[in-house]
């Protein structure tokens, strides 16, 4: 039965909060911070206890990116003159200092426990509320619903932006290890007559005509940088309206009706289209006493990042061979879904959406717990979100309160067998 019916919450909420934060929230002005009064507003009118806990932030893989592109870009150019000058092996240097700022860049974008701030630094902030269980037991099991609340506006589609980015990292990846690579042979040569061939003439020329290539692809790159600045005036109502939405109506259920084994942590995190910085300092501080309190192996974190015209569930993930994700936590979710008549679509994704439940997937496999975590998102809508065109009307009512049930569902089949 659709939980929607017990009146255990008005199902004309979820799309009334999405109308009502229908205004840009991007990180550090003031639509976040009328965002975050909002979501404690509607907490406080319920008496469910929160908090603002305020971290830093700064724009580092930002930075990092556009640093990377503008020295791939003057190395392009040393690289000519180098080859000229016969001193080639000079790149050695060069590719070293590429290799380090790659380096950096990877450890920031995939490794959730490493915080390097970059730049300017600014403050945001998490809203947290905890449903406690009824019978308070040491090392009992958590559940952790996260969604983020701020948003943010780009000049150009996401899966446009994904997959330029994608193809930058195979050129990019392609040039330093041919520059590598014949560095290493130009300096062989000035040693050992044995690598002074004719090859290696015709390769010194076609590596020439590659950095040619590389540069005008290079200075497109920077244009369409330069061009992608935040004016499409996004609404963020499916990303990630719908997420704050179903979190809050979530939050009052449970505070009337708390599970009996387990506790609920709610996390509206702030600064998630920046790196994820609100759930990686929501972690930082607080992962070890939540593994100190909780059996964070038998515990959960279900992230809401996006529904819209459908309810979506990110099912495997990878390139060529695709990862499972937790398959236990997503076979529940899809068991609650089919008793509650309520479609839900499993994606299978080339590349994993970078969301809050990779913090906790970090976290969690750093301090060897087998923590399971999923992420609804709704694959259909990444054509609207970023832009102008993501917009209240293509949230649907029935498929927020779908969700939220969905959820509801799961979490009390978790619970019985607790």
């Amino acid at each position: 039965m659709d939980i929607s019916n017990l009146k255990l919450y008005n199902n004309k909420e979820t799309i009334q909060h999405i109308n009502l934060l229908m205004f840009e929230r991007i990180a550090g002005t003031e639509g976040e911070t009328k965002a975050i009064n909002y979501i404690q507003k509607e907490l406080n009118k319920e008496n469910i206890e929160n908090n603002a806990e305020a971290f830093k932030w700064s724009r580092t893989i930002n930075i990092l990116i556009k640093a990377i592109t503008i020295f791939i870009f003057c190395s392009t150019l040393l690289f000519e003159t180098i080859i000229l000058l016969n001193l080639a092996w000079l790149m050695i240097v060069l590719d070293f200092i590429f290799i380090v700022m790659i380096y950096i860049l990877v450890i920031n974008f995939h490794n959730m426990t490493r915080l390097i701030l970059l730049g300017k630094t600014k403050s945001s902030k998490n809203i947290i509320a905890n449903v406690p269980a009824v019978e308070k037991k040491h090392k009992r099991p958590l559940i952790i619903f996260t969604a983020h609340y701020d948003s943010i506006s780009s000049k150009y589609p996401y899966n446009l932006k994904k997959y330029f980015f994608l193809i930058v990292t195979i050129i990019s990846s392609s040039y330093i290890i041919s520059t590598l690579f014949f560095s290493v042979w130009t300096y062989l040569t000035y040693f050992f007559d044995y690598f002074k061939t004719n090859l290696y003439t015709i390769l010194m020329a076609k590596s020439i005509d590659f950095s040619y290539v590389l540069f005008i692809f290079l200075i497109i790159s920077i244009v369409i940088l330069l061009f992608n600045r935040e004016r499409s005036q996004s609404l963020g109502s499916i990303d990630n309206a719908s997420g704050i939405s179903i979190l809050i109506e979530l939050a009052k259920i449970l505070s009337k009706n708390p599970l009996k084994h387990i506790d609920i942590l709610f996390l509206w995190c702030g600064v998630e289209e920046w790196g994820l910085w609100g759930s990686k300092q929501f972690c930082v501080k607080h992962f070890n006493d939540l593994n100190e309190e909780y059996d964070l192996d038998k515990s959960y974190n279900i992230n809401i990042d996006m529904v819209g015209t459908n309810i979506g569930l990110v099912n495997k993930t990878g390139l060529i061979k695709k990862r499972k994700e937790n398959e236990k936590l997503i076979n529940i979710l899809e068991a609650s879904a089919k008793r509650l008549n309520i479609p839900l679509d499993k994606y299978d994704l080339s590349v994993e959406p970078r969301s809050d439940h990779n913090s906790f997937r970090s976290f969690a496999k750093k301090a060897g717990k087998k923590m399971q975590v999923c992420c609804f998102l709704s694959n259909k809508d990444t054509k609207f979100i970023h832009t102008s065109r993501d917009t209240p009307n293509k949230c649907s009512s029935k498929n927020l309160n779908g969700c939220v049930d969905i959820c509801y569902n799961a979490i009390k089949s978790i619970d019985l067998r607790a």
